[in-house]
């Protein structure tokens, strides 16, 4: 068994049925940091290689940050092994790499109507956009009714039909804990 701290990593290599010689300690230490490049911090590498009936295996699993991957080959060679299994993982890597930034690159999604008086058109060239669109259900209560919802909730806010006047009306939580009444004039 062979354990060294590689960087910021932990790297395992276990050779089962077979030593462990110098070379390929090297060979899967150069073909992870290979994988490193797409995976930005891996905090563990473990590596298992096995000889079994003429054949040789190699398991690797890299742990990252919200992110475990693993691959599996296996040949009549350990090198091409490794090199199999490294090159699956390197694929994986470089893949999530690719949708994480997607996502983040990615547009929100434009709102369709403008809306009027509430977001400034554009202020040095910057645009504006509604990142997030949500539907509430408006329903008819009091305003002490309303108040006691959003104290029970994990909401910031809660808009209700006041049941009293029939207009549509905002409670919201202060910053000061306690409640407050936004109360529109048609």
């Amino acid at each position: 068994m062979f354990r060294k701290t590689h960087g910021n990593f932990k790297l395992n290599i276990t050779s089962r049925h077979e030593d462990l010689s110098d070379a390929l300690t090297s060979q899967v230490e150069a073909k992870i940091q290979r994988v490193e490049r797409y995976l930005g911090h891996i905090t563990e590498a473990r590596v298992i290689l096995t000889y079994e009936r003429n054949l040789h295996l190699c398991e690797v699993t890299l742990t990252a940050p919200h992110l475990k991957l693993s691959a599996k080959s296996s040949s009549r060679d350990m090198y091409n092994s490794i090199d199999s299994a490294l090159e699956r993982l390197e694929i994986q890597a470089r893949k999530n790499k690719e949708r994480r930034v997607e996502r983040r690159h990615a547009p929100g999604a434009k709102a369709s109507a403008v809306i009027h008086g509430l977001i400034p058109p554009s202020v040095d060239g910057e645009e504006f956009e509604v990142i997030r669109s949500k539907k509430h259900d408006i329903k008819p209560m009091t305003v002490e009714e309303a108040a006691l919802q959003l104290a029970v909730s994990k909401n910031e806010f809660l808009v209700f039909s006041d049941a009293e006047t029939d207009k549509t009306c905002v409670v919201y939580k202060r910053k000061d804990n306690h409640i407050g009444l936004i109360e529109p004039e048609y």
